[in-house]
């Protein structure tokens, strides 16, 4: 097993490097985003760990249970895997590993190579089997946003230029261990979206109880923030809205994602 690095100066270069991804912009200038919590970094090693980088550990607080000695045993085998990407594990003092520690959750945590996005050109290529049309900027809701799409079978989601990276902290928190598991590319602005070839479909509370919702078999989820609406370009997409009792104004934008999911999954039992 390749020795602990140990890392006790805030200037050091590593741990500098981590520092910088808690934010969106120091994510794409290092190329890596972090996992918090024990049982979602244990289950991204597992499903995703050609991508991991480094497990880092506070040296004060080494003793987690079952969980992080799991942890730790993954960790020790992918340190000697011969891989694109090369893993080594981090040690840092209390207090550097506070710093990065932003959820209080006193576990390990994993960094992981960001995967490269492709550019897509909604003009020329349509849907297949059911996509997502994302511009939430809202780093939380985009996590959530990407749990319900892994459990309702989302063939891809496509980031609008309006939308929060999937890497921040939050949205990584958010979305457990599916930040990796639908496959992500990028797309125009949600102002671009009119010469998107195929069927667009978007919630909104003018339109078409999802009730009596016929969905197509390929088919775009739009999403946008909530109280914007659909931009006026996007005049030929189809409404469709969830019933709710008299007196709520709106649901949050990912419980109605979320629910339009489940109705298309419904429809199209795979």
């Amino acid at each position: 097993m390749k020795p602990i690095t140990q890392i006790t100066s805030p200037d050091n270069e590593v741990y500098r490097s981590l520092r910088d991804s808690l934010e969106s912009k120091g994510i794409g200038k290092h190329g890596q985003f972090m996992i918090f919590g024990a049982r979602a970094i244990l289950d991204t090693l597992k499903l995703h760990g050609d991508f991991a980088r480094n497990l880092v550990l506070c040296h004060a607080t080494n003793d987690g249970g079952p969980l992080q000695e799991e942890i730790l045993s993954l960790a020790r085998v992918r340190s000697e895997i011969k891989a694109p990407v090369g893993f080594s594990t981090l040690e840092l003092t209390q207090t550097l590993f506070d710093q990065l520690d932003v959820f209080g959750t006193r576990n390990p945590i994993l960094v992981m190579q960001t995967p490269a996005i492709t550019e897509i050109d909604l003009a020329s290529e349509a849907p297949h089997g059911l996509e997502i049309l994302c511009a939430l900027s809202d780093p939380a809701n985009l996590g959530a946003l990407l749990r319900s799409a892994a459990a309702f079978g989302a063939r891809r989601v496509i980031l609008l230029k309006e939308c929060a990276s999937p890497f921040h902290p939050r949205a990584v928190r958010a979305a457990s261990a599916t930040t990796l598991v639908t496959p992500f590319f990028r797309g125009p602005s949600i102002r671009d979206l009119a010469l998107a070839k195929g069927p667009i479909a978007a919630l909104d509370m003018r339109g078409e109880p999802l009730t009596r919702f016929q969905w197509p078999k390929d088919v775009r989820l739009l999403l946008g923030e909530e109280g914007m609406g659909v931009p006026r370009e996007l005049s030929a997409a189809k409404m469709i809205q969830i019933p709710m009792a008299s007196g709520v104004e709106s649901l949050n934008a990912t419980v109605a994602a979320s629910i339009a999911l489940f109705s298309y999954r419904s429809q199209f039992t795979v």
